[in-house]
């Protein structure tokens, strides 16, 4: 039988291809659902996070995927307009293309008797704490996606500028090794800070980024519900590539 990460691979592939909207090559990963560093994200994120054996019990891999926005969608938000109508149908259809892979991904792992669990790629946050109960990001830098940023964002080899998804399944893919330094220019010699210089709220800085500011900010600019807000966290240096 073909391999289970081709099949997964080829999926997430032809999804993306077939979709009305352009993007870039979708970058795909694995991450060992016993993987130690899930033990840790308590911690780290500063509040409860399901681990990949609470999302299924048997939880064996964490198929993680990230599609990379095109570069016309990049030249926009490095305009530094606060909203882009071009971010917002991106944002929003990104979502649902998402949502379908995931689903797809859990249907065609059943015709193997292979069980699959998900949660949604946004809209599942805990509006106190303003934290998700399960980190996609953080899955995506185990699976060896790529790294944090100082944006507090993914980056990959393709940017920090895309959507990220992720599947748990009972069945082993050997992990994807993990790069062996940071993709952020500040974080590999401190003189890249566009991120923050960017910032409109005052949100993100060098030391910290407060996530309570940011989500006032947008409340602030009554943006309406197909607006996603301001991108220009993502609009940097590392929009498109990595370092």
């Amino acid at each position: 039988m073909e391999e289970l990460s081709s099949i997964i691979e080829k999926m997430i592939c032809t999804e993306v291809a077939a979709n009305p909207l352009e993007y870039r090559e979708p970058i795909i990963g694995y991450a060992d659902a016993n993987d130690p560093l899930y033990n840790t994200l308590d911690e780290k994120i500063g509040a409860k996070q399901f681990h990949p054996q609470e999302m299924l019990p048997d939880a064996k891999t964490v198929i993680v995927y990230f599609i990379p926005f095109p570069e016309t969608l990049i030249r926009a938000i490095r305009q530094d307009q606060h909203t882009v109508p071009i971010w917002s149908q991106y944002y929003d259809a990104t979502n649902k293309l998402l949502d379908k892979i995931g689903k797809n991904i859990i249907k065609k792992m059943a015709t193997f008797n292979i069980k699959g669990a998900m949660d949604p790629p946004t809209e599942n946050f805990d509006l106190i704490s303003l934290t998700g109960h399960w980190a996609h990001k953080a899955s995506a830098v185990i699976a060896g996606i790529g790294t944090f940023g100082l944006n507090h964002l993914l980056i990959t080899r393709l940017g920090s500028a895309g959507r990220l998804g992720s599947v748990v399944i009972n069945a082993k893919i050997p992990p994807t090794s993990r790069p062996v330094s940071s993709y952020c220019l500040y974080y590999k010699n401190g003189k890249c800070r566009v991120c923050a210089e960017k910032c409109p709220s005052g949100a993100l800085t060098t030391e910290r980024f407060d996530r309570f500011r940011c989500n006032a900010y947008l409340d602030g600019k009554n943006i309406r519900d197909d607006q996603q807000g301001c991108p220009l966290c993502s609009s940097g240096p590392c929009a498109d590539k990595g370092f």
